[in-house]
């Protein structure tokens, strides 16, 4: 396992960020272009519920390996002072964890990791209500 220095915290705000980018990038080269369309499916796939649902789907996939799971652990025990305006502590923290995850797979340049992540991401998001 790759020895990560950055705390939990600062691999999801980053994550958050390069979640939203990259969503939309995967969205705009499946053909979604009408900016009313892609910020619907982007803002979806990002909010707290949705992430928390794609997590759980992702998990009983058994998508993760050892080391992403370690990263998903400290996302989950990540001591967050604010929450999601819509999700309880529970469904913050879940998507906290995936968004921690994936500041680490961009942080720490597993590219290929990181776009087939997205990759099912986006897919999931076509299930969410």
């Amino acid at each position: 396992m790759e020895i990560v220095t950055h705390n939990a915290t600062s691999l999801a705000w980053m994550g958050d960020a390069i979640m939203t980018l990259v969503i939309r990038e995967h969205l705009l080269s499946l053909g979604y272009s009408k900016a009313n369309v892609l910020q619907k499916k982007s803002a979806k796939i990002n909010s707290a519920k949705g992430q928390s649902y794609i997590l759980e789907q992702l998990e009983k996939e058994n998508f993760f390996n050892e080391e992403e799971k370690e990263i998903l652990r400290r996302g989950r025990n990540a001591s967050i002072h604010s929450k999601a305006k819509n999700a309880d502590g529970k469904t913050y923290l879940r998507a906290t964890a995936l968004e921690s995850l994936i500041g680490y797979l961009y942080l720490y340049a597993h590219e290929q990791r990181l776009h087939q992540l997205i990759g099912r991401i986006v897919e999931l998001g076509d299930t969410l209500k």
